[in-house]
């Protein structure tokens, strides 16, 4: 049986666990966003980085496979 890697752990094909630094406002904006629209923190983010994402070209960075 294979192994999965711990960031792998837990979730649904197609996700990841990453770790990011950003800002304390910008934290709290979003907690409280996930809070009143009844969403958790990682729908807030999924949306909001798909909603960034949408429309952009990105090269993809083969060094990082």
């Amino acid at each position: 049986m294979p192994s999965i890697k711990t960031t792998q752990q837990g979730l649904q094909d197609g996700w990841t666990r990453a770790t990011f630094i950003l800002r304390k406002n910008h934290l709290e904006e979003i907690k409280s966003l996930a809070y009143w629209e009844r969403k958790t923190i990682k729908e807030v983010m999924d949306e909001a980085l798909g909603s960034y994402l949408n429309g952009k070209v990105v090269k993809p960075i083969t060094s990082l496979k």
